[in-house]
C-alpha cells in the first residue's frame, strides 16, 4: 500500500509499503475544477485530482470505459476542513466513488500529510474509506493504485 505525503516519514511504521513525494509525480496529477474537464483527459495515462467531485454519471463513464486516467482522491483535505464543509465533502466524496464503483473506473488515495503528526497509518485511510461507502478489499486494492502512475 502506498501513500503520498510531504513530509518525511518511515512507511512501514505507518504500514505502508512506501511513501511517495509530490516531485515524483511531477507532470502525473493534473488538478482539474470538475469531471467534464477531466474527461477533456481520457486518453492519457495519469491521475487526476479533482477540486469538486459533483456527480455527473456521462464523464466518469466515459473515463472508465478508457482505463488511462485514475481519481486521485485527496483524504487530507477531508481530515482538514471542519464542519459543515466536511459534511458536504464527505457526501459529494461517497456518491462520486459510488459512481467509480459502478462504472469501474479507477481510483486511489492520498492523505498529502504535511508533517508527520499528520501521516494517518493504511488500516486509518482504509477506515476513512469506508466511510466513503467501500469495502476493505476496495480501498486497499485502490491503495496499491499508486506506483502504476508514476
Amino acid at each position: 500500500m502506498y501513500d503520498i505525503i510531504k513530509c518525511r516519514a518511515d512507511a512501514a511504521r505507518h504500514g505502508f509499503t512506501a511513501f511517495y513525494s509530490p516531485e515524483q509525480f511531477r507532470g502525473r496529477v493534473l488538478e482539474v475544477a470538475n469531471l467534464e474537464a477531466a474527461a477533456a483527459h481520457k486518453n492519457r495515462k495519469s491521475l487526476i485530482l479533482l477540486r469538486d467531485y459533483a456527480y455527473d454519471e456521462g464523464a466518469v463513464k466515459i473515463i472508465a470505459e478508457k482505463k488511462q486516467l485514475c481519481f486521485l482522491i485527496d483524504l487530507g483535505r477531508l481530515m482538514r476542513t471542519r464542519d459543515i464543509q466536511r459534511a458536504v465533502l464527505l457526501s459529494k466524496m461517497r456518491n462520486f466513488l459510488g459512481l467509480c464503483v459502478r462504472f469501474n473506473a479507477f481510483y486511489t488515495f492520498a492523505s498529502f500529510a504535511e508533517n508527520e503528526t499528520q501521516v494517518r497509518s493504511a488500516d486509518e485511510l482504509i477506515a476513512i474509506a469506508g466511510l466513503l461507502g467501500l469495502n476493505p478489499g476496495q480501498a486497499k486494492f485502490a491503495l496499491k493504485m499508486l506506483p502504476h502512475y508514476i
